[in-house]
């Protein structure tokens, strides 16, 4: 017989092979099997749930529900009250219960038609229950439905006048209803204050005997409109935006605000008085106050000669037609009025000749004047004649306040010869470049031995041009196949002032050295999105400017990096790389 000290001794147990048995146990696993009716354990405490009558099911359930409810894990709570309403517990108070509380989940969750569905449920099982009417309310309230909410709170309070919290929800649904009340009276009074606007307009209208044109759509439409004199309490007088045409150079003013008992020689005098300087497109010095003559012209080809002493208001009335004609009168193009300014002799002569001319070629007028994104409006052309309007090289490029003075050069002429041979075959762009102008271009060296063209244009245009520059670009490339074309808004730079200035003013920001260069990145890339920037700076001092573009662009941008480099290298003296943000491979 072996002893007790031969026995084999028993071997410790591998610590993988206790937390495989430990995995076995439900309480400490970490997953459930892919089959838990194979495990008997799993199936015994799942069973658990679902023991007793369906009351304790749904009671058991609602408890659970509650514990998630406070800890605001609401859809977990939502489960939960769902299990238990669907043990169908016989209990109505249970089920009452299992409604309001899923419905104050949902509240939580702003699902707010699923808040009244369950409350509404709950208010028929019982017609007393506060909680559903009060979360009722406060879904109302939530979805602006304000009578309803007070309706709601008027029930409950009915049976429960001391409840606070359904007295405080119809309070805030009453004074949210009577502020939407306000601001919808407010918004009604606007709409009717317009309309008497509109109509007193109207009637102001037939009363001067003007004929309304309206612009189509696509033509940027004029900031100004008529409107009555302020200062005048019986509103008998128009305050009109008028258009200077002066045909012989194809340019234009607006007078924004003409008042219609003004004459016609006061804006005159103090548009071109005798000792000023001429503007710069009166290239013969012939325009100067005492030797200019008015004309303006009728709906049926009239052709009024103003006199000097006479105001808008003598204009209008003789602009009427005669008893028995059809009617007759000025044409409000767009809220403005139109006419013609030539100084006295040969150049006037020879404007009305061609007018009287295409009259009788041509008994109704049928272009229409085009208003400019800055306000200013070029007619067409065929209306004064075949030679008084058309466009020329000279007339697209308009030098501003901090553009060059000298005489447009090879570039710009080309440039602007383009724009004009672009607008002449392009009838779906007419409308749109017919008012643009450039200020300067210029050339730039890229890297590579290539150029790029810069095309500087009036700030009060840019956003014009950008409605039509990407097809412009498109084409100009096309025309200019060996360089790339930028476009970027003529803008200035003042100085920082100092303890010395004689300028009182406060600097603008626009016209800072930083916010200038970051609108030159803007212009150069649009209509990209700048996404990002970096500057690094380097031991010695120097600075890169790294700029991130939207990555969705790259394919159509990637080619003209190096001269976007190039260009804002040339404008502003600093180094900039152009990028696209690395997308990351999922």
């Amino acid at each position: 017989m072996a002893t007790q000290e031969n026995l084999p001794l028993p071997q410790p147990i591998p610590a993988d092979e206790k937390l495989a048995e430990l995995d076995s146990v439900p309480l400490f696993m970490k997953s459930l099997p892919d089959d838990p009716a194979d495990d008997v354990a799993i199936s015994a405490l799942q069973s658990l749930a679902y023991e007793g009558t369906p009351d304790e099911i749904a009671q058991n359930f609602k408890e659970q529900g509650n514990d998630y409810f406070k800890g605001k894990r609401y859809r977990e709570a939502i489960g939960f009250y769902t299990q238990g309403l669907d043990a169908h517990p016989t209990d109505k108070i249970l089920l009452e219960a299992l409604l309001c509380n899923r419905a104050a989940c949902n509240l939580e969750l702003q699902n707010y038609g699923t808040v009244l569905k369950d409350c509404s449920k709950a208010i028929i099982l019982n017609s007393k229950a506060s909680k559903a009417y009060y979360r009722s309310a406060l879904a109302l309230i939530a979805l602006e439905r304000y009578e309803d909410a007070i309706d709601c709170c008027d029930h409950c309070l009915q049976f429960d006048k001391d409840n606070k919290g359904v007295q405080a929800a119809r309070e805030k649904a009453a004074k949210l209803k009577e502020a939407k009340d306000r601001k919808e009276r407010e918004r009604q009074e606007r709409i009717r204050q317009e309309q008497l606007k509109q109509e007193r307009l109207r009637a102001a209208y037939k009363e001067r005997n003007f004929i309304v044109v309206p612009v189509p759509d696509k033509v940027a439409q004029n900031p100004y409109e008529p409107h009555f004199d302020p200062e005048d309490p019986t509103n008998n007088t128009l305050i009109i935006p008028v258009l200077f045409l002066y045909p012989q150079y194809a340019t234009s003013d607006l007078i924004s605000h003409f008042q219609e008992d003004t004459p016609f020689a006061a804006h005159l005098s103090a548009m071109f008085p005798p000792n000023a300087p001429q503007p710069e497109w009166d290239r013969k010095g012939e325009y100067v106050d005492g030797s200019l003559v008015v004309y303006g012209f009728t709906r049926r080809q009239r052709l009024l000669k103003i006199g000097k002493k006479m105001t808008l208001r003598d204009v209008c009335k003789v602009s009427g037609a005669k008893e028995g004609e059809p009617r007759d009168g000025l044409e409000l193009k767009g809220g403005t009025l139109t006419f013609v300014v030539l100084p006295k002799g040969a150049e006037e002569q020879k404007w009305v000749e061609d007018f009287k001319k295409n009259r009788t070629q041509r008994p109704a007028p049928t272009k229409r004047s085009q208003t400019a994104p800055n306000g200013y409006t070029i007619d067409d052309g065929d209306r004064f004649g075949p030679s008084s309007f058309k466009m020329s090289v000279q007339n697209k490029i308009a030098r501003t306040a901090n553009a060059p003075r000298t005489a447009p050069d090879a570039t710009e002429t080309a440039v602007a010869q383009a724009i004009i041979d672009l607008e002449n075959s392009a009838p779906e762009l007419k409308a749109e470049l017919r008012p643009l102008q450039i200020s300067a271009a210029r050339e730039v060296d890229v890297r590579g031995g290539k150029k790029a063209i810069v095309i500087f244009v009036p700030v009060p245009q840019l956003k014009a041009f950008h409605k039509v520059q990407q097809r412009l670009t498109r084409e100009l490339e096309k025309k200019f196949s060996d360089r790339h074309v930028v476009f970027v808004a003529q803008r200035r730079m003042l100085r920082k002032p100092t303890r010395t200035s004689r300028v009182k003013q406060k600097r603008p920001r626009s016209r800072t050295l930083t916010n200038v260069h970051e609108r030159i990145l803007e212009d150069l890339v649009f209509p990209t999105e700048i996404v990002g920037k970096r500057t690094r700076v380097a031991v010695d001092g120097s600075k890169l400017l790294k700029v991130f573009l939207d990555s969705k662009d790259a394919t159509s941008l990637e080619y003209k990096l190096d001269s976007f480099s190039s260009v804002y290298r040339r404008l502003t003296g600093k180094d900039v790389v152009f990028e696209f943000p690395v997308q990351a491979q999922e």
